[in-house]
């Protein structure tokens, strides 16, 4: 058995690159990235935003689902322009190595947690990556239940309760095929993500709005929950010092929200043409796009609430919306119209699972065991998850939903406080490619058997005190509000703390080695091939003139200096 197993382990095993002078197992997707492989120019992220940042179901729901914390809609809107508009610019910082040294995210915590201490965030951010895969497969089954429906209306019939009353037959079967559908897209690597990146934009952009001036006509303004929020919704809105605290846990619930895509930024980052590509779609797309499909979330909900009082809830999910059009309106053209709104929610659920989720995920499984994972094979293992999650379970209301993705920001604001520390103000953001890929114990990043213990101490520092408010949020009662207000500035909190505790013990226990970098380009990264063409930026003249006077052996040092 065991030499069977062996054979089946060779054979299985991803073909090795030999082309660098590095001890570490290196396959081509773990890999810094060859200017041959960076095809991302600026309106390719802008894309890649408007699908897995807005443009899609989540984006919707978060807006909407916002109003459950005791605001009216208007105050609802301003927390998410707020919240928003500072992910844009952390959104930049996160993806820095990316665009400068292009690695993913797993070597980057390599260099912050050490050899082997990178294996805590990693497996940490696999699960959150299986996290999101399964919830957005959930959602993409739900409007491909409604789509169905649409096409054969007998689908409804399919109503048997599962799971204690938390779906239908329906909707489990319509999540299974939604499954199926995800998994020829896993064949297609990264790269070639550009063309969808433009064309789904299109299609479910123009779905969005359509709905939008729809709802307004139809129901003569912005509908029963701007004129009364706390008639239509049932939600009494708070006031005095209550209505600041519920302001936070809106902008916190907003950042949480998207808090696992600003951790990872950097994996598609890398395929920049240029240093600065991205920067158009961070600054503008993130803010811009999540605060115009919020904000239309809202005003859809509000007119759902006037023109369908029939619904014994708020439709705040926009497949529960639009299905509530097919069975009131009761007319083809409405059941036509629903279909096509339906497949156009479709097409950015399939960015969300596979380019925002698993294909990460990939990226890590192909980080931690380059010897048996690739992208496409670890997207597959983690899309298995959706199943274990059970996302029908944590996403049947607004509460619910605000109290998972809230959760993330007590464990992501802490890691964020520390990578930024030591990428941004410790190394001067610096890297030394070939220590990354180096697993002995001589590399920069061994620390302490292979553990960075300035962050293993750290991180629980920016934790422990935030974990109360968790667990009052979601099972208990609250027996001291402050433990909760503290929950509420959970991600500001997390990685103010942090960063300023790994700060300190490096200064009192100085890491070696802080600023350096390769003295070759040993991976080909910076000067494979002719340069592709892209969006100016102020870098590239001073990089130009740099590869001129400098030989091979020093240009990384040239890069790190221009830019």
């Amino acid at each position: 058995m065991p030499k069977l197993l062996g054979q089946l382990l060779r054979r299985v095993e991803v073909n090795c690159d030999t082309d660098t002078d590095v001890n570490a197992y290196v396959n081509k997707h773990s890999r810094p990235l060859p200017p041959s492989r960076r095809t991302y120019g600026p309106w390719s992220f802008v894309g890649l935003w408007m699908v897995t940042g807005s443009f899609n179901v989540g984006g919707w729901t978060t807006g909407s689902s916002v109003i459950s914390l005791d605001l009216n809609v208007w105050q609802s809107m301003l927390a998410i322009v707020i919240a928003q508009t500072f992910v844009g610019f952390v959104c930049i910082a996160g993806g820095h190595p990316g665009a400068k040294w292009h690695v993913g995210f797993p070597y980057w915590m390599k260099q912050v947690w050490g050899t082997w201490g990178s294996l805590f965030p990693m497996t940490v951010r696999v699960f959150l990556s299986s996290v999101w895969t399964s919830t957005n497969t959930w959602y993409g089954g739900q409007c491909l239940k409604v789509f169905l429906t649409c096409l054969w209306p007998s689908y409804a019939n399919l109503d048997a309760k599962l799971a204690n009353g938390t779906m239908t037959t329906g909707d489990f079967a319509a999540f299974i095929l939604f499954i199926l559908s995800c998994l020829p897209l896993m064949w297609f690597s990264p790269e070639r993500f550009r063309k969808p990146f433009f064309i789904v934009p299109t299609v479910v952009g123009t779905a969005v709005f359509v709905l939008l001036i729809w709802c307004v006509k139809r129901a003569g303004g912005g509908g029963a929950l701007l004129a009364d929020v706390s008639g239509v919704s049932g939600v009494k809105p708070a006031k005095g010092g209550s209505l600041g605290w519920a302001f936070v846990a809106a902008v916190m619930a907003n950042i949480g929200g998207i808090a696992t895509h600003m951790f990872s930024q950097s994996d598609y980052i890398r395929y920049a043409r240029k240093a600065g590509d991205q920067v158009l779609a961070q600054l503008v797309m993130v803010p811009l796009g999540t605060i115009v499909v919020a904000c239309i979330g809202i005003v859809c909900t509000s007119c759902a609430a006037q023109l369908y009082p029939e619904a014994d809830k708020l439709l705040w999910q926009p497949y529960a919306f639009l299905d509530a059009i097919r069975r009131y309106e009761e007319n083809s053209g409405a059941r036509a119209g629903v279909a096509f709104a339906s497949l156009a929610f479709i097409f950015p659920q399939y960015g969300m699972v596979v380019a925002s989720n698993a294909v990460v995920a990939g990226i890590d499984l192909a980080a931690l065991l380059p010897r048996w994972f690739t992208l496409r094979r670890g997207g597959y293992f983690t899309i298995t998850f959706a199943f274990i999650m059970q996302p029908w379970q944590l996403y049947n209301s607004a509460t619910n939903f605000l109290t998972v993705v809230g959760s993330f920001n007590v464990f992501l604001g802490p890691f964020m406080g520390i990578m930024f520390a030591d990428y941004f103000l410790i190394r001067k953001r610096t890297m030394k490619l070939t220590d990354l890929f180096d697993e002995s114990q001589t590399t920069l990043y061994w620390y302490t058997k292979g553990w960075n213990l300035r962050a293993v101490i750290a991180w629980p520092c920016g934790v422990w005190f935030l974990m109360p408010g968790l667990v009052q949020r979601g099972i208990a009662p609250s027996f001291w509000p402050g433990w909760t207000h503290l929950y509420q500035l959970s991600w500001f909190l997390g990685c103010i703390v942090n960063g300023l505790i790994y700060l300190l013990l490096d200064y009192c226990w100085p890491m070696a080695g802080k600023i350096s970098v390769d003295d070759a380009d040993y991976f080909g990264t910076f000067d494979e091939g002719p340069a592709l063409t892209g969006v100016e930026n102020e870098h590239d003249d001073v990089v130009e003139k740099a590869q001129a006077r400098c030989s091979t052996n020093n240009y990384v040092e040239a890069q790190v200096r221009a830019y």
